[in-house]
């Protein structure tokens, strides 16, 4: 019973680490990026270029 328990958890682990890793934007999408984290909007100058979850990639212009 512990052997299967320690599994779950382990397995459970592993898929929550591969989403979080394919989550991920990249991190240039176009020219001047930032990345930007929820709640946080990218400014008046800059355009939404990619993003992932609550995380956004805010740039100048996007290519």
């Amino acid at each position: 019973m512990q052997f299967s328990a320690k599994a779950f958890f382990i397995a459970t682990f592993a898929a929550a680490f591969a989403t979080v890793a394919m989550a991920s934007p990249a991190p240039q999408q176009g020219a001047n990026c930032r990345e930007v984290f929820f709640p946080d909007q990218c400014a008046a100058n800059e355009v939404l270029c990619d993003g992932a979850g609550s995380i956004e990639i805010c740039c100048t212009s996007c290519f």
